[in-house]
């Protein structure tokens, strides 16, 4: 290696820094978590029973602390209900009031697995109004951990099986 070369080197490594350790900071690049968003305030659903589409609904939910395995089982209905409720021809406010009571009681006698039969809407005018405004209501219960779309030997799409924690 000649002097030129050296020289040559130096300039090419202009601007530089020396690393005075040999570690790397594999966090440093990281993006900073954004804050976990607080639960908004229930909605008074006798008041605003509409559910849009772009509400994102969604036909079924499992909380993130069940099983994979119990939650396979509740979709495929391996959990046999022990209660269950019966909505067709309520409207959105006594379905609520139904539903509400459905729940309570049903912690009331430690049950854990339940069929609520909603109906499809195949008689509403545009959309199903039943199931969206359950799966609304379900979502900001607390002692609701799953539900989910019904097999078709308990009503398939008009009915959905509801798991409840433990009392």
């Amino acid at each position: 290696m000649s002097a030129d070369d050296d020289s040559e080197f130096a300039r090419l490594l202009t601007g530089v820094k020396r690393l005075h350790t040999d570690r790397i900071n594999q966090y440093q690049q990281r993006k900073p978590r954004q804050p976990v968003r607080k639960s908004q305030p229930q909605q008074d659903y006798a008041t605003d029973p509409g559910l849009p589409a772009s509400t994102g609904a969604r036909d079924s939910h499992f909380n993130s602390g069940l099983q994979v395995k119990l939650q396979r089982k509740i979709r495929q209905g391996a959990i046999r209900p022990e209660a269950t409720l019966d909505l067709h021809g309520c409207r959105q406010h006594e379905a609520l009031a139904l539903l509400a009571e459905f729940i309570a009681d049903a912690l009331e006698h430690r049950y854990r697995m339940l069929l609520i039969v909603h109906g499809q809407g195949y008689r509403s005018s545009s959309e199903a109004v039943l199931k969206p405004l359950l799966q609304r209501w379900l979502a900001e219960q607390p002692q609701v951990l799953a539900w989910c779309p019904a097999q078709v030997r308990d009503g398939a799409g008009g009915a959905s099986y509801v798991y409840l924690r433990n009392a």
